[in-house]
């Protein structure tokens, strides 16, 4: 039987002792203009406020910085641990002895093996502390209809083949940058490849794991999750998406890799919102680091400024192609 009368219209009725209905509760009041209707309560409230030009700036840029920088700070915590652990175990070596402790802690931080350690473990510590605070802000918020349409609409062999095509077009987008960097300016490119090599120069099969399996976990819970999620409670999705790509590239921590992540974070941005998950995210920025092995495998040619133009040319026309057909697949997303 057709129920007109509710939870949905605001009345409801039982059933008196002499067979009649009989209403237990006012009829809703009628909102006023610039009000909105609670159709669960029955009651007219106001709109949510729009947050100002100050709450945009703390509440959004501000604390998304903080949300960054506290993560820094987590990655840079375990390092200091991990050095005050080694002086301390050079200084049972040779007790009293400041100059070994110091000749040695100095050969740690030069060699590449150790560094490529600390790396891995630094950001794995980040990587359970952001996979654990993202679950508790946001993911486990996520409701029915989320995962729904996670499972029909994104999950599907189609967006990850146009999701792996765009990150080849915007890996090669990121050499053609640092060739770029380099031709403007040699010497930051040089002291930017040593720092990289001091960082994850080492052990391969640990730089591999540091690189493509925990920093794309830990910087997409981060990014595309908690900061993300809160500059689009303050800014509109278009923004949201620029402000934390820019931030992406200050997560990097140095001007050279800071520049050509953008373009990354922009489309992670856009990913994101689109699927309403970090999970493809996630995939996206596996694949992009794990591009760095597959083009060490080519020949030098792949890297020159015209074969970057062609492969970028080519991945973002198709990548644009096949967006246009699956465009009704993500109607429902901002």
């Amino acid at each position: 039987m057709e129920d007109k009368n509710g939870v949905f219209s605001g009345n409801t009725q039982e059933n008196d002792q002499y067979g009649q209905f009989a209403p237990t509760a006012q009829p809703p009041q009628m909102a006023q203009p610039g009000q909105d209707y609670n159709i669960w309560q029955g009651q007219p409230q106001k709109p949510d406020k729009k947050p100002g030009i100050a709450g945009k700036i703390f509440g959004g840029i501000v604390l998304s910085l903080v949300i960054m920088g506290l993560f820094v700070g987590v990655q840079f915590v375990v390092a200091i641990v991990m050095m005050i652990g080694l002086a301390f175990g050079y200084a049972i070596e040779a007790p009293g002895d400041v100059s070994y402790v110091t000749r040695m802690l100095t050969e740690a931080i030069g060699d590449g093996e150790f560094m490529t350690n600390l790396t891995v473990i630094a950001t794995a510590v980040s990587l359970v502390v952001a996979v654990f605070f993202y679950w508790l802000l946001w993911g486990r918020k996520k409701t029915q209809e989320d995962k729904q349409y996670f499972r029909e609409k994104v999950l599907r062999g189609k967006v990850f083949l146009m999701i792996s095509v765009a990150t080849v077009g915007l890996y090669f987008l990121a050499i053609l940058i640092a060739n770029i960097i380099g031709f403007v300016s040699p010497d930051t490119m040089e002291e930017y490849n040593k720092m990289m090599d001091m960082a994850l120069g080492g052990n391969v099969f640990m730089a591999m794991l540091a690189a493509v399996l925990l920093a794309p976990i830990s910087e997409e819970c981060i990014m595309r999750g908690m900061i993300f999620q809160n500059l689009k409670k303050y800014f509109s999705a278009p923004a949201a998406i620029v402000i934390q790509a820019v931030i992406f590239g200050i997560f990097h921590m140095n001007w050279v890799q800071g520049i050509y992540v953008i373009p990354v974070g922009l489309a992670l941005g856009f990913l994101a919102e689109k699927s309403k998950s970090v999970l493809p995210c996630i995939y996206m920025h596996m694949l992009n680091n794990f591009m760095s092995i597959v083009l060490a495998l080519l020949p030098e040619v792949c890297q020159t400024n015209l074969f970057c133009v062609v492969v970028v040319a080519v991945c973002l026309s198709a990548v644009w192609l096949m967006y246009r057909q699956e465009r009704e697949r993500f109607e429902d997303a901002v």
